[in-house]
């Protein structure tokens, strides 16, 4: 996404990675290159002319995992429909949110909160694979786009949706995530849903209030040295 200075584009590399993003690194890093590769120096055109469709055939064999390539297909369809008809990903999101809060306000219903993970994968049909769809979902892979797209100071984070406020973020429970925010009793759970993500974005808030994702690279860090030192033992 940080190849791109067009925002349009970095953002929607950013919604292709993101989606992809579990499993080993190395073959997370190689499907999203085949994608790129594909789509050539303009990934928005190479999906508004729908020429996916020709990288992603008609039929259920593995694209990546358990993602077919139906799957894949649906994703960049809605993908299409959003960027035909709007400016931005980030200007249909944004709408969508604030409708989505206007009527959070009327409702004021206990336990009713909408979180924008929710909204972004209500666009998305309920039998595209990629999107979680459960409201008890912890949504990492969502989270850690919002995550690139809202934070800003960073040299990874694009910061390019300044409507969002970074407070209101929530942590992505990665694998390594979880496992070092055991480790250290910020947590403690295994289950990795809305709940658990809930508890330790309050809980790293005590220690970077107005930014609680920002824990996130320590976490992600310290869980992944600490599978190596394990798998050295």
């Amino acid at each position: 996404m940080h190849r791109y200075t067009d925002e349009r584009t970095a953002e929607t590399v950013a919604f292709i990675a993101a989606n992809l993003a579990f499993g080993r690194r190395e073959q997370i890093l190689s499907h999203v290159e085949s994608i790129l590769s594909a789509a050539g120096s303009a990934p928005v055109d190479w999906i508004l002319c729908q020429k996916h469709k020709d990288f992603f055939p008609e039929n259920t064999f593995s694209f990546y995992r358990m993602y077919t390539n139906n799957d894949m297909r649906l994703f960049f369809d809605t993908l299409r429909s959003i960027l035909e008809e709007n400016e931005s990903l980030g200007a249909y999101f944004k709408k969508k949110w604030e409708t989505a809060m206007e009527g959070q306000e009327q409702e004021q219903k206990e336990g009713s909160k909408i979180f924008l993970h929710q909204v972004i994968a209500s666009a998305f049909p309920k039998d595209c694979a990629l999107l979680p769809h459960s409201k008890d979902s912890a949504a990492k892979k969502v989270n850690m786009l919002l995550r690139w797209l809202v934070r800003d100071n960073s040299p990874v984070d694009l910061g390019l949706w300044k409507w969002f406020s970074k407070k209101d973020l929530l942590m992505p429970l990665d694998t390594h995530v979880m496992r070092q925010a055991n480790e250290l009793g910020l947590i403690h759970s295994g289950s990795a849903n809305l709940r658990t993500a809930l508890e330790l974005t309050k809980k790293v808030a005590e220690i970077f209030p107005g930014d609680p994702v920002k824990a996130d690279f320590a976490l992600f860090g310290m869980g992944v040295d600490s599978a190596v030192q394990n798998s050295a033992l």
